[in-house]
């Protein structure tokens, strides 16, 4: 995964997040779902690979998805174009928020990152229309190494690589996306990646704001 160079401050600042999150992990391993969008891309060669750059509205030969992963029930989606409030929001309704009524509290938490369509205002509306069923969880910035869904892209790429799979399409693409992803994001996998949190947590602290991945 792409990861930018840390400076000082942010290693500080992230180990004063991992100290902080650790005094109550259980809330980021139990009734939690994480949610996470990564676009794919393709060469002309067909070779496929995790997509870093900045966003267009259209970029040709790369695919848009989000999942959203958790012990409960963990999904993939296309999505068309950019993420924006509209879309973003309709992955929340289709995708997390049915998850509440299957918690002892009838209400999921859910942790995302930084992105700026996450805090739009249009978003910060919604989740206040919401709060009786979304608690969103505190997640630092500069911590996709903890974030459990950044570690499937990064396995599901690995598993594209090495079964040498090439495409021509999008469509192409998505399909092996999809099919990779069902392969790979199984129950045990997530629980196995939720409990990996306090783990990589521990490690931020003892490499001194490192990154962990």
């Amino acid at each position: 995964m792409f990861r930018p160079e840390l400076t000082y401050d942010q290693k500080i600042s992230r180990v004063s997040a991992a100290k902080t999150i650790m005094k109550n992990v259980e809330n980021y391993t139990m009734d939690v779902s994480y949610g996470d969008s990564q676009r794919f891309s393709f060469e002309d060669n067909g070779t496929i690979s995790l997509y870093h750059k900045s966003e267009k509205e259209k970029i040709p030969s790369t695919v848009l998805v989000w999942s959203c992963m958790s012990t409960i029930n963990s999904t993939i989606s296309r999505v068309d174009g950019r993420l924006d409030s509209a879309k973003y929001r309709n992955l929340l309704e289709e995708h997390v928020l049915p998850l509440a009524p299957q918690t002892t509290s009838h209400m999921i938490k859910y942790v995302h990152d930084w992105f700026p369509v996450h805090y739009s205002t249009a978003m910060k509306k919604y989740y206040g229309e919401h709060k009786n069923a979304l608690i969103l969880l505190d997640w630092p910035r500069c911590f996709g190494d903890v974030m459990p869904v950044e570690s499937l892209w990064k396995q599901m790429l690995d598993e594209l690589t090495e079964n040498k799979i090439k495409v021509v399409s999008e469509n192409e693409l998505w399909e092996e996306i999809h099919k990779v992803w069902h392969k790979i994001c199984t129950a045990d996998f997530v629980l196995r990646r939720l409990n990996q949190v306090s783990v990589s947590l521990e490690q931020v602290v003892n490499n001194q704001g490192a990154y962990v991945d």
